[in-house]
């Protein structure tokens, strides 16, 4: 009997003792505190993170000693094609999961990206969360049709699914994706305006008839007589923002209205330059904009 005793005492010190080893190694290959982040493209490209170079895309910083700490992080995607504008987006990086980026670019409005992260909930059930820009869009799930953005689900069930977001005038962007118990997929989409299969990436041109910005010297004003005009077109919220450069991330300064017309000063990929009533100069972006040339 004692010989018993003393052998089930010693499997469970020795079962106690495996554990404690399970635990010390897990919080060694995972750091507290560390989050994996990929990042893809569809043309080569650097990848900066708050300004600091991480490497070239295809990227995954997804191995244990290559981890990240949690934080929000201004990501910067800039193509090797100096041509082709960079992408910039604000992303959170969590403990313990993974952070999916893919950015495909293309000329102007038609590029497209997503962002994909993984938020821990007080629910056993895998929730999902999907935003997009515009919203408003179809959002399918395994082939069926579940509502338009912003969508949010608290249940989904915990295994691969294929998500579509759609909507007219837009090109249609897939992501596969693995819903995990206790977490929330949350999954923001920029849809790029509907083109044909053949539109190819092209140089970045400047109008003749705006001068860029070089050695600091400033941009001349435009006059109404000779100048193109940008038109702002309808969006979904109303109104377009006017940033001060060439990006989501860039400061609001002011705001314009669907079917009003300002001078156009420069251009690049993605956004039109355009000059305010009070001789502002800000960006407005292409998707919700056009160019009106100057009649003679």
């Amino acid at each position: 009997m004692k010989r018993r005793i003393l052998l089930v005492v010693a499997i469970i010190l020795i079962l106690a003792g495996m554990f404690l080893l399970v635990r010390i190694a897990a919080n060694t290959l995972v750091p507290a505190g560390k989050g994996a982040l990929q990042v893809t493209s569809n043309i080569k490209a650097q990848v900066f993170l708050d300004n600091k170079p991480l490497g070239q895309t295809p990227l995954c910083r997804c191995e244990q000693h290559d981890t990240l700490n949690a934080g929000v992080y201004e990501l910067k995607i800039v193509p090797d094609d100096k041509n082709v504008e960079p992408f910039m987006s604000r992303v959170r990086i969590n403990s313990g999961v993974l952070t999916a980026v893919e950015r495909t670019f293309l000329p102007g409005a038609y590029a497209s990206s997503y962002i994909l992260a993984l938020e821990k909930t007080n629910s056993s059930d895998p929730q999902l969360f999907v935003a997009s820009i515009p919203d408003g869009a179809l959002v399918s799930i395994d082939g069926r049709e579940e509502g338009i953005t912003p969508l949010s689900q608290n249940s989904i069930s915990p295994s691969e699914h294929e998500i579509e977001i759609q909507k007219q005038g837009f090109s249609k962007k897939t992501v596969r994706v693995r819903a995990v118990p206790s977490y929330k997929l949350v999954l923001n989409v920029i849809l790029g305006t509907q083109g044909t299969a053949d539109e190819t990436l092209e140089p970045t041109s400047t109008p003749s008839g705006a001068e860029s910005l070089r050695g600091g010297a400033p941009i001349p004003s435009p006059t109404e007589a000779n100048q193109p005009q940008v038109t702002i077109k309808n969006t979904p919220v109303g109104f377009l923002r006017v940033r001060e450069n060439p990006s989501t991330a860039s400061q609001e300064i002011s705001r314009v209205n669907p079917g009003e017309s300002y001078l156009f000063v420069d251009e690049n990929a993605s956004w039109f330059q355009i000059e305010l009533e009070d001789g502002t100069l800000g960006w407005v972006s292409k998707q919700y904009a056009s160019l009106e040339q100057a009649t003679e």
